[in-house]
Order: C-alpha cells, then sequence, then structure tokens
C-alpha cells in the first residue's frame, strides 16, 4: 500500500487524527441545506455515482468522493449496500493506495461476475517529468458483503489515435458470457467518442474492438464524451452518455455539460438510433448511470462540473439523485422515482397556504393544462423559487434564490417544452428540488438555496394538489 498525500491527492491513508470529524463539524453547521432522504457525503464532495450493481439481494451504490473539502481533489468511492434504498450500510471503500491509481480513482461501472462483485474504474496517474495525466483502467472485487478483496491494472494507457482523456469503464455481459465495456474517450484530433473493448474472462487482457457509433449524432464541438453507458430497456437498446462541448441552446442543452441518451437497435457497433435526448432539463444533472443487473434503475450526479454552491463553505458539495426506474412509452424513456412516503394528504392551493415540512416533502398538482405560477418558500430577503407554465413553456425559475457566481453565470432560468400539461410531482429536499413531468415524460433537476424560508406556495390560481412527507433515509 503506498500513501499519497500531495496537496489535494490526498487519499483517506493519510488522515490526522480527528481530522475528518473536524470536518463533519463544519458539515453540521449546515442547519438549512443538508438533505434528509438523498445520498449526500458525510464530508467534502460527492459528484458522479459509480459501479452501481445489484447482486441478487442488494443493490451496491458508490460515488466518488473528495473526503476533506468542497473541491475536486483525490477521487475516492464511497461505498453504500441497500435492499431497499431506504436504510443503507456502508461497506469497504476504493481508496487509492496503489501506483496505478495515485491521482484517484475515477468513474466506472460493476458487473457481477462468478459471485463477486467486479468494478472497473479509471485511475488516474501522473507522469513525474511533466505531470500530463496518464489513465489506467483497472478493477476492484468484492464479495457480496462488500469486502473488498483485490484491485488490479488491466489497461495501462491509453490507446493509439486518443489523448490521454480515456476514462469511464461501463461494463456487460454478452448472450455470449464474456465480459464488455465501453469507455469515454477524446480522440486526437479533440473530438468526443466511445470505444468498445472486450474480455474473454477477467484472466485475459480487454481487445479493443472498435469505436462505438451512434447513428445521427450532432458531435459538432464534442470534445469528449464521459460516462457511457449501453443497455436493454425492454426491446430497446439505450445508450446514455454525457458530451462535454455541445453548444447550449435556447430550450434545450441549456446547462455547460449534459447528459444524453440515444434509443434504438443495435447493429453490431453502431447504434440505429429513433430518438436523441435530454434525460434531465434541470440545472445541476450529470453523469447518469444505471444499476447494472437491475430492471433499469437508475442513479445521477445532482451537480456539474466546474460549479461552486453555498454549501461550499460548510465543507460538503453535491449528492446523488433519487433512484429512478427507467421504463418505455411512447418510443420515450419515461423515469419514475422510487420513494417511500408517508400518508398522502390532499389540499387546495390558494394564494397563500402552509404546509408543514414542505421542504422534505412531495407535492402532487394537477395544473388541467392551464397556465400557472407557484412560489415555494419565502424569507425575510424576499428569496423564493418559481414554477411557471405558459404557452407549452415549464419554467423553473431561481433568479431570487441565492446563487454563486457560477451559479449565476450559467444563467437563473430552465425550461422544457411541455405540449400538454396534465401533472406535476415535485419532491423537495431541503436544498434540492427534482420535478417529474405528466408521470416521468421530462424531468428537472436542481439544486436551490433558501435559508430561514417559511414553509409555504404562492399560487396565482386555484389547484388541486396532493401533499406528502418524504422518508428520510437511513445510514448505518
Amino acid at each position: 500500500m503506498h500513501i499519497f498525500n500531495n496537496g489535494k491527492y490526498k487519499s483517506l491513508h493519510a488522515q490526522q487524527a480527528g481530522e475528518l470529524a473536524a470536518i463533519r463539524s463544519e458539515v453540521l453547521k449546515d442547519k438549512d441545506f443538508y438533505p434528509t432522504y438523498h445520498l449526500a457525503p458525510s464530508t467534502g464532495l460527492f459528484n458522479d455515482p459509480n459501479g452501481l450493481v445489484f447482486d441478487g439481494q442488494h443493490y451496491h451504490i458508490f460515488a466518488q468522493w473528495f473526503p476533506y473539502d468542497a473541491i475536486h481533489g483525490m477521487k475516492h468511492w464511497e461505498h453504500f449496500v441497500t435492499s431497499d434504498f431506504n436504510i443503507f450500510h456502508k461497506a469497504d471503500r476504493l481508496i487509492p493506495e496503489q501506483l496505478f491509481e495515485s491521482h484517484g480513482c475515477y468513474s466506472g461501472g460493476s458487473i457481477l461476475w462468478q459471485d463477486k462483485i467486479v468494478a472497473f474504474y479509471t485511475g488516474n496517474t501522473r507522469r513525474s517529468d511533466d505531470n500530463q495525466r496518464v489513465p489506467h483502467q483497472n478493477i476492484a472485487i468484492f464479495d457480496k458483503s462488500g469486502k473488498l478483496l483485490e484491485k488490479r491494472c488491466i489497461l495501462d494507457r491509453a490507446p493509439v489515435g486518443y489523448t490521454e482523456h480515456v476514462r469511464d469503464p461501463k461494463p456487460f455481459i454478452t448472450e455470449d458470457g464474456k465480459i464488455r465495456f465501453v469507455l469515454g474517450a477524446q480522440r486526437e484530433n479533440l473530438t468526443g467518442t466511445c470505444l468498445l473493448y472486450e474480455m474473454d474472462d477477467l484472466d485475459s487482457l480487454p481487445k479493443l474492438l472498435s469505436e462505438f457509433a451512434v447513428q445521427d449524432v450532432d458531435n459538432s464541438n464534442v470534445f469528449m464524451w464521459e460516462c457511457p453507458d449501453l443497455f436493454q430497456l425492454a426491446d430497446k437498446t439505450v445508450f446514455m452518455w454525457s458530451p462535454q462541448g455541445k453548444r447550449r441552446e435556447r430550450y434545450r442543452f441549456q446547462n455547460n455539460y449534459h447528459a444524453t441518451y440515444a434509443l434504438g437497435s443495435l447493429n453490431g457497433n453502431r447504434l440505429q438510433t429513433e430518438y436523441i435526448e435530454e434525460l434531465d432539463y434541470g440545472f445541476d444533472f450529470y453523469a447518469p448511470q444505471t444499476v447494472q443487473h437491475s430492471e433499469c434503475i437508475l442513479f445521477g450526479w445532482v451537480g456539474l462540473p466546474d460549479i461552486t454552491y453555498p454549501t461550499d463553505k460548510f465543507k460538503w458539495h453535491s449528492l446523488l439523485s433519487l433512484p429512478r426506474q427507467l421504463a418505455i412509452k411512447n418510443e420515450r424513456i419515461i423515469q419514475k422515482p422510487i420513494v417511500k412516503l408517508s400518508h398522502k394528504q390532499a389540499v387546495e392551493l390558494t394564494e397563500k397556504i402552509a404546509i408543514s415540512n414542505l421542504d422534505c416533502s412531495y407535492l402532487q398538482i394537477f395544473p388541467e393544462n392551464e397556465p400557472l405560477e407557484l412560489n415555494f418558500f419565502r424569507n425575510s430577503q424576499g428569496q423564493v423559487l418559481t414554477v411557471r407554465y405558459e404557452k407549452g413553456l415549464l419554467t423553473l425559475d431561481r433568479t431570487h434564490t441565492e446563487q454563486t457566481e457560477l451559479m449565476a453565470g450559467f444563467g437563473s432560468l430552465r425550461h422544457c417544452e411541455i405540449a400538454h400539461l396534465v401533472q406535476l410531482e415535485i419532491f423537495f429536499d431541503r436544498s434540492v428540488v427534482e420535478i417529474f413531468v405528466n408521470g416521468g415524460e421530462k424531468v428537472l433537476t436542481s439544486r436551490f438555496f433558501i435559508a430561514n424560508r417559511e414553509n409555504i406556495i404562492e399560487s396565482n390560481r386555484l389547484l388541486s394538489a396532493i401533499v406528502a412527507q418524504v422518508q428520510p433515509i437511513q445510514i448505518r
């Protein structure tokens, strides 16, 4: 084992006595924003969900984690095990301790292989002479209890024709029992793509089969494909990825980085696409991944690269989305949250109504395709979160909330075109909102920050609604 401790490249093995407890005390000073039913870091920063796999009884949920601060430092994998997405137990983490991961354990996925959980991940290293990145593709093997058994490198360099930006292996098992994985990549001409590798078994070296091609995808200005995921959903093949560099549009791809899916049929190494779409229209959603060997359950990172948040001062940053069940309806992906609710209660939204614990609650609203404006919460500074619908356009407005300079720099409105608005399902959790439109036809996930808030709703017209409190998760 190596103990890495070089600036922000500091592993858990280098922690001082009482260091994490002191950071945790800073996190606990946050009385307004830390969530109750989303997975969030005990200290430091979470980002990509990783290594998601169902072992036949339990779900293993990993997340990229830097323990020491709200910055993108040395990446570890935090590890949770659950059977119901309500009670989570912590298991062995991935901690950088080998030379092939000297600068962090970055993203990847997992499979179940011969009764073991095999996590594929990218280990970053740096050359000593010029400090340039050298990616390594590695595997870590766990038993079903979550105990780490071994780690080793399976690829120690980027393939010829590609830059050092080769990362995020997501594995799957073929019908004939071989292991394949898709790998995000950047060509030497600085355009983004995806590579397809194959292994006969865990003891064989990965063979590069080809690039994975997605028909009709607009790759203009895209310099990197991150977090690729290839899977079956009903009778369709789905390829999911996070293209970096794609130009922002007025009502689509509104963030600096995006999460996208292509749905169609697989022909060798090429996806014949029938539909390409964003997975989420909110301010803060990136790097989604499905749970391998599950019924297409997905988690996403509620955050984005290169963004700061008001919670950074409390030494914590970002969280994971609710788990979402994917399905196909009308040749499109729909997303339904997996969550436990208390007793549902019918309410009427009037000009102003107080709802106990609204900031940790579920709200179902029936707009009847009529214009509406809803203001959620309010404090002495006049801060409020607003949802509007008019002329086929749903808008989430966080203009009048606390934002960092980087948050505000990417705009304070997010739009979603909805031809006929029948239903809104809104999940609030202190500083995150997930809005599911028309039964998951579209989703908007966002952070918002309103301190010392009143739990009130202001509506511009009478609306029928249902409210319920969401059960908090337990981490043991």
